[in-house]
Parts: structure tokens; sequence; C-alpha cells
């Protein structure tokens, strides 16, 4: 190939947790509204979101607009290490910061006028104390920034959701109320999949005072439909220079393969572009290829286990499959019984008519087990995925064929 494009599909699509790509971000501008809101106000922050619906890119791309500075601790290493302090310690000898602070004393003397005439210096290094991991991490933010308002994230809330780590980090928080603490100028962001932390400290023995130093932000979900076609767009024909057969197929079966979850768009899209690198063209037959592709090498364990939990032999009616398939075609994050059931018999008229359905049962034993696909919801009314991915998986997997039987797409795990 004598030109080779100025962009790659991997420098477009890959989702890079560490640095947002300014030119492939989309704005989301009621998450960020209300972040910046909270950033002004008196208490500390909370982030919640299921995974991959990209809460860091929120946080990073808005901090870093307002140029205010942060650091982030990871709470999975916090895990691995047995404490908050410990992730902390270790985020500050990263960086390569001393937490020894110690002045120097400069002497002068006058030798002995038999000896000598003149000035004399020394210097000795007194350490006047070591600064425990919370406070030399504020500190540094301190100084970074110049004394101007600074945050210091807990990212990965999910993995610390024991209770010695949610206590210490209680007492982190409360701590920042404290004179020594509270001079450095320093906010906390905590970050992760749970929501209802605030409830969780309000229930909580000597940490209900921790919910009224918090406010909850507004959950971070899929993207909108516009803002999911407004990434496609920008990353296949603006970027990429890719032709594509119809923009508007293409949009909707990326927004419903991937359930709009950003971290998924960029994903699918990007094996749609390797995909289609050589020819530059996006049509219905790399679609395809792009289907299987992205189920093999990126969604292969989520396969698996809806594998297992599908009708072990053939049936006349494939009850449980066709539940499955029906699970595909939920649209919202919470549905009932009698949502799945109006589902299965619009879809499978011929199979349901006059029969009754025991969905109930179904949707308990795919909420059961080691690997269950769905859930109970809190309330316990409801259910929801286990995992969003399940249900882009449903969508990817399973086809409905003749006689209104459901089948299965065969894919390789290589």
């Amino acid at each position: 190939m004598l030109f080779r494009k100025q962009m790659a599909p991997e420098q477009v699509f890959t989702p890079r947790s560490a640095e947002v790509n300014p030119e492939m971000y989309i704005s989301r501008k009621q998450l960020e509204s209300a972040l910046k809101r909270a950033l002004r106000g008196n208490l500390h922050m909370i982030i919640h979101g299921q995974s991959g619906t990209g809460k860091s890119w929120l946080y990073k791309k808005t901090l870093k607009d307002l140029k205010v500075p942060f650091m982030v601790a990871n709470l999975a290493n916090a895990s691995r290490l047995g404490s908050i302090c410990a992730e902390l310690k270790n985020l500050v000898d990263r960086e390569g910061r001393s937490i020894k602070v110690s002045f120097e004393e400069q002497k002068s003397a006058e030798a002995n006028a038999v000896v000598a005439k003149g000035g004399l210096s020394h210097t000795d290094m007194y350490e006047i104390g070591q600064m425990e991991p919370f406070e030399a991490c504020l500190a540094f933010l301190c100084k970074q920034s110049n004394n101007k308002p600074s945050i210091l994230v807990f990212d990965n809330l999910e993995a610390a959701f024991t209770e010695p780590l949610l206590k210490e980090l209680a007492d982190l928080i409360i701590l920042c109320d404290d004179e020594r603490y509270s001079r450095f100028n320093v906010k906390i962001l905590v970050v992760g999949v749970p929501g209802g932390v605030k409830e969780y400290f309000y229930k909580t023995p000597h940490h209900n005072t921790v919910a009224n130093r918090l406010v909850e932000l507004p959950e971070v979900t899929r993207l909108e439909k516009p803002e999911c076609n407004d990434l496609v767009k920008r990353g296949f024909i603006e970027k990429l220079h890719y032709k594509v057969f119809s923009e508007t197929e293409l949009m909707e079966h990326v927004a419903w393969i991937t359930d709009r979850v950003p971290q998924s768009v960029h994903e699918y899209c990007l094996e749609l572009a390797f995909t289609s690198e050589e020819s530059q063209i996006v049509n219905s037959d790399y679609i395809s290829i792009a289907d299987q592709d992205w189920l093999s090498k990126s969604q292969y364990y989520s396969y698996s286990v809806i594998e297992s939990h599908m009708n072990e032999r053939e049936t006349k009616a494939g009850r449980r499959n066709q539940t499955l398939f029906a699970l595909s075609l939920c649209t919202g994050e919470q549905f009932k019984a009698g949502d799945i059931e109006e589902i299965i018999r619009k879809e499978f008229p011929t199979s349901t008519g006059g029969t009754v359905l025991n969905v109930p049962q179904m949707l308990s034993q795919l909420a059961a087990g080691e690997k269950p696909i769905i859930k109970r919801s809190p309330k316990g009314d409801a259910f929801t995925f286990a995992d969003p991915r399940y249900k882009m998986v449903l969508r990817t997997m399973l086809k409905k064929g003749e006689a209104e039987i459901v089948e299965k797409v065969p894919v390789s795990n290589n």
C-alpha cells in the first residue's frame, strides 16, 4: 500500500484507561455538569456505574479541562496490599517523592584564633518527623497545586467493598475535617461500580456521619443514542476515512450489539475496523465477520456462560432458549417476569399459543448457580443482568430460525 493512513484503527478505537483520547471523547454534558457542581461544593464525591460505562474517562477529562490537579489511588491494589494506606505509600513512593521531612542547620563558628581565623560551616540533617501515607499524599498534592484545591481519587471501589477497607475509607474521609489534614485543601473522589455507598455508611455503626460528608453523583450509565452514533461516525468516517455502506445501519448495529456501553463500543468498533482495514470499506459482510471475531476474542467467557444455561438437548419448543432470546430484547435496565413473557409470546406466537409459560421459574434458574446470567434487584421484585456483557453477547450469539427455533452462532475460542 503506497499510501498509509495517518491514523491506525487502534489509535482511534482502543480505550485507554490511563489517558483520555480527546479526539474520541464523547461529551456527556449532564454528568460533567453534575461533577463540576460537586467540585464547587464542600462535600466529598462518589461516582458510580457499571463497568465500562466511562466513569474514569468522565472524571479525568473533566478534571483536566478544569485544570484541577489530582492523584489516583487504585483500591484494587489496596485490597492486594491489605490496606488503603499501603496503596497510598506505594503511590507516593512511585512518584519518587520522599516522605521524610528534614531541615538543614547551618552552623558557623569561629575557630580558635590559635588554630585559624575565618569562618567554618557544616551541614547536619535532622529528621523532624515522618508523615503517615495519607498525609504524605495530601501534602504532595498540595505542593503540586501550589495550595490550590486538588483531588485525591480512590478508583475501583468494588475491589475494596469489604468491612475493613470501607472502615479505613470512612476514617480517611473523617480525617479530612481535622485541621492537620484540611490545611492541604484536598477533596476525595470515590469511583466504582457499587451504588448506595452513602446508605451503607448510614447503616454502619460509628460511621453513619460519613454519609453526611458525601454527595453521590448521578449514575454513569450507557451512552445516549446520539452520543453512541457520534462515536461511531467520528471513528470510522472522520478519523479512519472508511467508506460505510449505510451510516444509519452501522450506527444501529453497533448501538444494539454493544448496548451503548462506551468501552464495548470501542472494543467492537476496533474489531470491525481491523476486519475492514484492507478494503477500508464497512459493509454487511465485514460486520458479520466482526460479530464472530468479537464474540470469540473478547466475549468468549460470557459466551460460554450463556451456553451452559441453554437447553442441553433439542426440545420441541426450547423454552429456556426462547427465554434467553427474550432477555436479549430487553431495553431497560430492569425487567420482570411479565415483561419477558410478553416478549416470548410476541416473538414465538405459534409455540406459545394456549400454553402456560412458567417464566418466573425459568428466570429463577437463570439467576441461580455459580455463574448466573441475571440477578434479582435489591427490592427483589425484578431482575437485572449480572453483567451487562451478557445482554450484548445474547444479542450476537442467538438467532431466531425457522419453526421458531432459537439457534446459536458457533464460535471458536482460538
